[in-house]
């Protein structure tokens, strides 16, 4: 597990540098919009719809436009980051919570989504 978080901490402080953005405000982008995102986009895609994506849509551009992003990025990744710390009251480390919470949950909800769009067979 430290292999995966190592390399996805890495990955994000490379992002950092790259973009100026803050760790923190590259968290909230991929984890809090870039993913849920992409899900809506899937999501739409099984019902044949637009309402998730645009949904969602609408509720970042509100959350962007009524808050100071680079102190919102803060704060919700301080909240992540006490939610994972949470977990260490099961023997769970940091790491180990951050890879099945961050990588292998969205991982598997991926999975899901692309099988049902691209997979699953026509009624």
């Amino acid at each position: 597990m430290d292999y995966f978080f190592d390399l996805t901490y890495n990955f994000l402080k490379y992002l950092e540098r790259v973009t100026g953005l803050s760790y923190e405000e590259i968290n909230v982008i991929i984890w809090f919009i870039g993913i849920p995102f992409s899900w809506s986009i899937l999501i739409d895609k099984i019902y044949q719809k637009n309402y998730f994506k645009i949904g969602f849509t609408i509720l970042i551009l509100a959350i962007v436009s009524l808050f100071d992003f680079e102190n919102f990025s803060k704060i919700l990744f301080n909240t992540s980051v006490d939610f994972l710390n949470f977990f260490i009251v099961f023997g769970s480390t940091y790491k180990t919570t951050s890879v099945i919470i961050c990588l292998c949950i969205p991982f598997l909800i991926y999975a899901f989504l692309i099988r049902k769009v691209y997979f699953s067979k026509a009624s």
